[in-house]
Parts: C-alpha cells; sequence; structure tokens
C-alpha cells in the first residue's frame, strides 16, 4: 500500500509539476525587447503551451559568425522546435548590435510563425553566451 501512495504522489508531482516548469521556461522571454528595434520578443501569451522562443540548439551549419554579424540558417524542423507554429525555414543575419547576452550562458532565439515581410531580419529576438 506504501508503495502504492508513494507512486501516486510521484505521478501527481509529476503531472502538475511539468506544465509549470514549462510555463516557466516560455515566462523568461515575455516582457525582453529587442535593443535596436523596441520590439517584443515574445508575441505568444505566458500562458499559452506554446512560444515563439526557445533555446537554440546549434547543429553544425546553424550558426556562424559574419561581418555583419551572426549567419542563422535553419531548417523548417529546427526552426518548429523553436516556434511550432513557424512555417518555413529560417536563413537571416542578426546584426552584432541586436545580440543580447544570455542568462544562462547558452544561445537563445525568438522567431515569428512565418517569415514577416519588410521585416528587418527573419527573427524577433536574440541571445548569445558572452564572448561567444
Amino acid at each position: 500500500m506504501r508503495r502504492f501512495v508513494v507512486l501516486a504522489a510521484l505521478v501527481a508531482a509529476f503531472v502538475f509539476l511539468v506544465p509549470v516548469i514549462a510555463a516557466q521556461a516560455h515566462d523568461w522571454y515575455v516582457g525582453k525587447r529587442d535593443p535596436v528595434t523596441g520590439g517584443s520578443c515574445c508575441t505568444t501569451s505566458a500562458t499559452a503551451s506554446y512560444g515563439d522562443c526557445a533555446q537554440l540548439a546549434v547543429d553544425p551549419g546553424v550558426l556562424s559568425g559574419d561581418v555583419d554579424g551572426y549567419r542563422l540558417r535553419l531548417t523548417e524542423e529546427q526552426a518548429r522546435r523553436i516556434n511550432p507554429l513557424r512555417q518555413g525555414p529560417v536563413d537571416t543575419v542578426i546584426p552584432w548590435d541586436r545580440v543580447q547576452a544570455s542568462h544562462d550562458g547558452n544561445f537563445h532565439l525568438c522567431i515569428p510563425s512565418r517569415e514577416v515581410p519588410n521585416m528587418a531580419a527573419d527573427f524577433y529576438c536574440f541571445w548569445a553566451p558572452p564572448n561567444s
């Protein structure tokens, strides 16, 4: 009987904590702004089960230094890891003056659900580790 009670408590904790942890991870981006454009980094509600921002997995070919900034290339599948609603790949340059210091030493990115006409670059906000 004790095993059942312990197992039930663990399952309940998992069921209730996973959404809270996911929401907290998403909440970090809410309220942040691009240092140049002043635009909102996250256009999704903090209570949404998905967002348009996430940690960027720097797979080979995804990110490279360019004279004007970071060159970012994502397949549609890679882009959907950042924004699950993304339609299409990302191929853009992130100017150096729009790169913000990462809070945790990882790369982070916010991208729109689709390429936006007349947008200076195909991203909302970008964070990089200091000295990267």
